[in-house]
């Protein structure tokens, strides 16, 4: 009961923190750090068996300039640990919401969080819409990967905002369409915000540029869960005729950093993750500097994740943004590239359409995965497993990638030791050797098969 208090109290203080000072905002960030790391180390078995190995205790943890005394925990070493040592004591993690990532790490991970504290990570997501000039009483129009609704997830409290007219009316609609569909459904809507995949939304704003809306209603469009490559962004905004902004978010919690109204750097969600930016030695580097994104979600308390590498490098920006507001900044974020698949029958699809329905369901023998893409009729998902898989569910995975993909392309399924990074470093999860917006490859598509006479 303490903790849906804490977080009410939490959730009431986030709707003002747009107007706040960069102090007041700080000092609820390491309020906030504090109570979450002390209620981890006295109830949370996982965190006080990795804070004891590593001789840290809590009260040495006072805000966010402390957080490089505690070590860093990787998705493996977490995942490897019992669900059970991963909650807070006393509570049963069938009982909590269960967020399963979309994969665009190549390592499918669980996560679990109560109603409230799932709820109360929607705020921000608010908060950038109306930095947009997104009214309350405008429609919003989402391009994105079909997500299953948990029961415990009963979308109550987002249904209430909108018939109180407080939220924009939301539509959802699928990135497994096609770009007529998709843009037939936004002509049908009349969005004031359009939001998507960088790759899908570059595909739809092209169709929507033949066939437009009449009246103009989109304002502004936002983009995720890729990178924004400048020559998407400019494709994008040509075709719209509205600016792109960006915005950076992860299963483990949801929104982190948005694009400034002006353009340039992301605000990073202070009042609700500590999002930093880390060199070798798990401190963070200076302004300008790249390292990896190591998080720490403010509200989770019932499966803690505390200094978490989600397995993303970004740029790091200022201690606040030069336009006033009062939220650190990241410049850019690097990697989470993923190529859409062209397929012979002309369809092309998005490389979730494949992971979601293949492995997410059923992840927990999977320890890594890519997905690559040879030729237009030819594509290879590499697993690398936690556990040894039997012929049985191999089996049954050829078989449904292959139904997936068609009978005119061909699916191998293969199991491997382990799948390389690219030379830059970089894990790309699904790369297309056909087509690319990020290696500007573009290989002509296979000539129809000529009939046997």
């Amino acid at each position: 009961m303490s903790l849906n208090v804490d977080a009410l109290r939490s959730a009431y203080a986030i709707r003002g923190h747009p107007h706040a000072s960069r102090a007041e905002i700080v000092r609820f960030r390491d309020q906030q750090i504090r109570k979450l790391v002390q209620h981890a180390y006295r109830n949370v078995p996982y965190y006080r068996a990795l804070w004891d190995e590593q001789g840290v205790h809590p009260d040495c943890i006072r805000g966010a300039g402390d957080m490089s005394l505690l070590p860093t925990v990787t998705k493996t070493h977490f995942r490897a640990t019992p669900e059970i040592e991963r909650v807070a004591s006393g509570i049963d993690p069938e009982m909590l919401i269960p967020a399963a990532s979309s994969g665009a790490s190549g390592r499918p991970f669980m996560i679990r969080r109560s109603w409230m504290e799932h709820n109360i990570l929607y705020l921000p997501r608010i908060r950038a819409l109306r930095s947009y000039g997104i009214k309350r009483s405008d429609r919003a129009l989402n391009i994105l990967n079909p997500k299953h609704v948990h029961a415990r997830d009963n979308k109550i409290i987002g249904r209430t905002l909108v018939a109180l007219k407080l939220l924009p009316r939301q539509k959802r609609v699928s990135i497994h369409l096609d770009p007529e569909a998709i843009a037939a459904e936004v002509r049908a809507f009349r969005p004031a915000m359009l939001s998507g995949y960088p790759n899908m939304l570059a595909r739809a704003s092209e169709v929507l540029k033949r066939d437009p809306i009449s009246p103009p209603s989109i304002r502004v469009a936002l983009v995720g869960a890729e990178a924004l490559t400048p020559d998407l962004r400019r494709r994008i905004e040509s075709r719209l005729g509205v600016p792109v902004r960006d915005q950076y978010g992860s299963n483990e919690c949801n929104l982190m950093a948005w694009e400034c109204a002006h353009g340039g750097p992301l605000h990073t969600c202070d009042d609700t993750v500590l999002v930093e930016v880390v060199g070798p030695d798990g401190a963070s580097v200076a302004p300008g500097e790249t390292g990896e994104v190591v998080v720490t979600a403010l509200h989770s308390f019932t499966m803690p994740l505390i200094r978490f590498r989600i397995g993303d490098v970004a740029v790091q920006g200022s201690a606040q943004c030069e336009c006033g507001a009062p939220f650190a900044t990241i410049q850019s974020v690097q990697g989470r590239m993923l190529d859409m698949f062209p397929l012979p029958s002309g369809r092309v699809i998005h490389p979730y359409y494949l992971s979601e329905t293949l492995i997410m369901d059923d992840s927990d023998w999977i320890e890594s995965f890519q997905l690559t893409q040879e030729r237009i009729d030819s594509v290879t998902m590499r697993v690398v497993s936690r556990a040894e898989p039997t012929e049985a569910r191999l089996a049954r995975l050829r078989a449904h990638g292959a139904e997936l993909l068609g009978r005119d392309v061909h699916f191998e399924l293969l199991v491997v030791s382990s799948i390389p990074s690219e030379l830059s470093g970089k894990f790309r999860p699904a790369r297309s050797h056909v087509t690319s917006s990020y290696d500007e490859v573009t290989v002509p598509a296979l000539p129809a098969p000529v009939a046997s006479s």
